[in-house]
């Protein structure tokens, strides 16, 4: 990894930079989000119950990035979200976010990573495809989402 960049444990304290990650990509990618957008995962952070595994992604103290990981089973990680800020976009850093949860799911033996998405998402849906993620038929989405990917470990 970049010794310019660490990923940790998200803490309480990163909350809202997550949220505006999110929300400036969302508006950003003009998708259309109900008012108010659940953001149950992320709300979570800090508590000791959660089901969630949220990671950031810092330089020089800063979150530019994150992702979220919800187990589905036993054997299946959800990858949930996983978002940059605008400038940090295309540099590699989406990669080392990825190459950190399907390490993270490996070390944790999970069996495959799975995630849905949207097709305004182009770099994003390029990466996955590009690092051995398949696109998943006849599954139904969440809504705001069009693509579906898996990944076996």
């Amino acid at each position: 990894m970049n010794k310019e960049y660490s990923i940790r444990e998200a803490s309480a304290e990163d909350t809202e930079p997550i949220k505006a990650i999110l929300f400036n990509a969302l508006k950003e990618y003009q998708i259309a989000i109900p008012d108010p957008y659940p953001v149950t995962d992320i709300d979570t952070i800090g508590r000791e119950s959660t089901e969630y595994q949220i990671f950031t992604l810092v330089k020089n103290e800063s979150v530019i990035g994150f992702t979220v990981l919800r187990p589905i089973s036993r054997d299946c990680l959800e990858l949930k979200r996983l978002y940059l800020t605008s400038r940090q976009r295309g540099g590699g850093l989406g990669r080392m976010l990825l190459e950190y949860v399907v390490k993270y799911a490996r070390d944790n033996k999970y069996q495959t990573i799975r995630l849905e998405t949207t097709s305004k998402f182009k770099a994003a849906v390029s990466l996955y495809q590009r690092n051995g993620f398949l696109a998943m038929a006849a599954v139904e989405t969440l809504p705001g989402h069009d693509l579906a990917f898996e990944k076996k470990l």
